[in-house]
């Protein structure tokens, strides 16, 4: 079950082929490739084992929830780490498995999309989820900008901004 999980979330991130394209992984020799997938798949393991010992949510839980939204946090440009982090957060904050997985993948839905304003709204508060190319910003440069700006004074700001991002 755990290979799986690990195996889903390399099909979905490209992670056990490192900083390598498909195209590029698929020149290596045989013996290059499999010692690719090695040092990337110890590296992997480290840091899940990591977030897993410094929070209350198991491997199995951070990667069941990470298979449900990692393509979309791949394609915002999000590191594996922060995926993982982030998927660890919400368990502690005792979101089920399934929601927890299904909640990350709408915020970057909503982040990606112009979801009720959102991305306007959002600008007027200073915080941009475009870069200036018009792509879509990483979560995690968005939640430090979030937390930098000194928006979250109150428990009404703090509200709206998380209805922002992440929706009722």
């Amino acid at each position: 079950d755990a290979m799986q999980k690990l195996i889903n979330l390399h099909q979905q991130t490209g992670a056990l082929y490192g900083d390598l394209t498909s195209a590029q992984f698929n020149l290596l020799n045989a013996e290059k490739q499999a010692n690719t997938v090695r040092v990337n798949s110890i590296a992997l393991l480290d840091s899940l084992n990591t977030i897993e010992n410094r929070s209350a949510a198991t491997m199995s839980h951070i990667t069941h929830v990470m298979n449900q939204f990692a393509s979309s946090g791949q394609l915002a440009g999000d590191s594996i780490n922060f995926m993982a982090a982030a998927s660890a957060t919400l368990i502690e904050a005792g979101e089920e498995q399934g929601k927890a997985g299904r909640a990350l993948r709408m915020m970057y839905a909503r982040l990606g999309a112009e979801t009720g304003n959102n991305r306007e709204e959002l600008s007027k508060l200073g915080i941009e989820t475009k870069d200036q190319n018009g792509n879509l910003r990483s979560m995690e440069e968005i939640m430090k900008d979030v937390t930098n700006s000194g928006i979250m004074n109150s428990e009404a700001e703090k509200l709206r901004v998380a209805q922002l991002i992440a929706g009722n």
